[in-house]
C-alpha cells in the first residue's frame, strides 16, 4: 500500500497562535531575568537624643567683682557692678518631636546678705537650628533659674566667641551688706545645666 505524505496546513490563524506563544515565552523569560537582578532589605536610621553643654573661655573663667576704695575717709566703698565675662556657653541638642530644652543656672555657696547677683546671656554666634531664646537678666540663687528657653535640635559651635556669652551684674544693698557680721572675700560657683523643659 503506497504511503502518502501530506504537508501540514499552516494557515494564517495558526501562524498567529504560534507567534503569540513565542511572544509570551519571551516576556516570561524577561520577567524571570529581571527578578534575578533585584533584591531588597530594610534600612533603619537611628538618631539618638543628644544633650551636651560646655563652658568655653578666652583666658580665665573666674569672675571678679573688686571694690573701689576712696581716698577720703567717710566715703562709701563701691563694688564694680557689671562684668562682661569672657565665658561662653556652647551646647549641642537633638530632641524628639515637640520636645524642648532649657539652660538653668544655680549658685553653689552662700551669697552674702545685701549682694544680688544676676546673669544675662548674649548670643555671640548664630549657631544652627533652634538655639533657644535668652530670658533677659535673671536673678541667681541657690535654686535653678532658667536663663535660656526653647532649645530644640541645634548646635552653637564650639569654643570662645561661639554660642551664648555670659554677662554678669551685681547689686549691693548697702544697709544689708554692712550689717553682715563678717565681711570678707566670697567665692561662689555658678553651675549651668542643659535639661529637658517639661
Amino acid at each position: 500500500m503506497p504511503i502518502k505524505i501530506t504537508r501540514p496546513n499552516f494557515g494564517p490563524m495558526k501562524y498567529k497562535i504560534v507567534f503569540s506563544i513565542l511572544i509570551l515565552i519571551f516576556c516570561l523569560r524577561s520577567i524571570g531575568h529581571a527578578s534575578d537582578k533585584e533584591a531588597s532589605h530594610k534600612a533603619r536610621v537611628v538618631i539618638p537624643e543628644v544633650a551636651m553643654l560646655a563652658l568655653q573661655y578666652d583666658a580665665n573663667s573666674n569672675l571678679q567683682f573688686a571694690a573701689n576704695v576712696s581716698n577720703t575717709a567717710g566715703d562709701q566703698i563701691k563694688l564694680n557692678s557689671v562684668d562682661q565675662s569672657s565665658v561662653w556657653l556652647n551646647y549641642s541638642s537633638v530632641v524628639s518631636p515637640n520636645q524642648k530644652r532649657k539652660v538653668t543656672a544655680t549658685v553653689l555657696g552662700d551669697i552674702p546678705n545685701g549682694i544680688v547677683l544676676k546673669v544675662k546671656t548674649q548670643e555671640s554666634s548664630p549657631g544652627v537650628g533652634e538655639i533657644g531664646t535668652g530670658n533677659g537678666t535673671v536673678l541667681l540663687s541657690n535654686s535653678p533659674a532658667d536663663i535660656i528657653s526653647g532649645i530644640g535640635s541645634c548646635y552653637t559651635g564650639s569654643g570662645a566667641q561661639k554660642g551664648q556669652q555670659l554677662l554678669y551684674e551685681m547689686e549691693v544693698n548697702n544697709q544689708q551688706f554692712y550689717n553682715n557680721e563678717e565681711i570678707h572675700d566670697i567665692s561662689l560657683s555658678v553651675v549651668y545645666t542643659l535639661t529637658d523643659d517639661n
